[in-house]
């Protein structure tokens, strides 16, 4: 017999085994049933209780002792007529509260996602997201020789991106001498500040529409972007503190 249809159900693997051994058997004792289907007593009396409860059991007393015995099978259907209307109550509940389910789909949520990618590939995908995104860039902490030793011929491109799509850069660097710029030839909406070494800090971070990237010049060179509208507010606030504070001039 396939006893898969009972479990579908509802009906657990010991539930299975208690109601077919009633059904041969007849009255029996807890203590035969679990004689007879191996499983202990205590777990036993359990499962007589659930299979009560749905109908599928029953029980006797002769003298003193309490005797179970399985329901005839049709009650296996009124079992499933009462799960029908067991349904159909939560399914009046489920739509009682639906409008304010729905409602809730609307409130507006700030989640954060977080990706990070490893090697000039890295640097490449998320050069070319700024692109995409076509917002104002803020970047503090760069140093410009190693974009260009690492990409010498994407960096180029991406000016040229930056030039079409009419997308400034803002760009806080350290204040002294022989730091390397990118021409304005090369990079007109490219503009720069200086900070002192006290004041500077050298995490190399980029920020645009609602994204922070965090780049680590490491073996490989590895980028960390942080996708959260409040986060990304909260550096573009500090960023605007630090190009306040910022000079105009490279220091000679």
């Amino acid at each position: 017999m396939d006893t898969d249809i009972l479990r579908k159900i509802g009906l657990t693997e010991n539930e299975i085994k208690i109601y077919l051994n009633l059904l041969k058997t007849g009255l029996s004792t807890a203590y035969d049933i679990g004689k007879k289907t191996g499983i202990y007593r205590v777990h036993v009396y359990d499962k007589l209780e659930q299979l009560m409860d749905k109908g599928l059991v029953t029980h006797v007393y002769k003298g003193a002792k309490k005797y179970f015995q399985a329901t005839h099978p049709s009650k296996i259907k009124h079992y499933l007529e009462d799960q029908k209307r067991v349904l159909e109550v939560q399914e009046q509940a489920v739509d009682s509260i639906l409008p304010e389910l729905e409602a809730m789909t609307k409130i507006s949520k700030e989640d954060t996602f977080v990706e990070v990618f490893k090697g000039n590939e890295g640097l490449k995908y998320f050069l070319k997201d700024i692109i995409k995104t076509k917002k104002e860039v803020l970047i503090t902490g760069i140093d410009d020789q190693k974009y260009q030793e690492a990409l010498p011929i994407f960096m180029k491109q991406y000016f040229r991106d930056l030039r079409n799509n009419n997308i400034n850069e803002r760009v806080i660097t350290l204040k002294k001498l022989g730091v390397f710029l990118f021409e304005k030839e090369l990079a007109p909406t490219t503009h720069y500040r200086f900070l002192e070494d006290k004041q500077f800090n050298p995490t190399n971070t980029f920020v645009y529409g609602n994204k922070v990237v965090i780049v680590a010049w490491g073996t490989p060179v590895m980028a960390v972007m942080i996708k959260n509208k409040t986060i990304a507010k909260t550096y573009q606030n500090h960023f605007e503190h630090l190009w306040n504070a910022a000079s105009k001039k490279v220091k000679l």
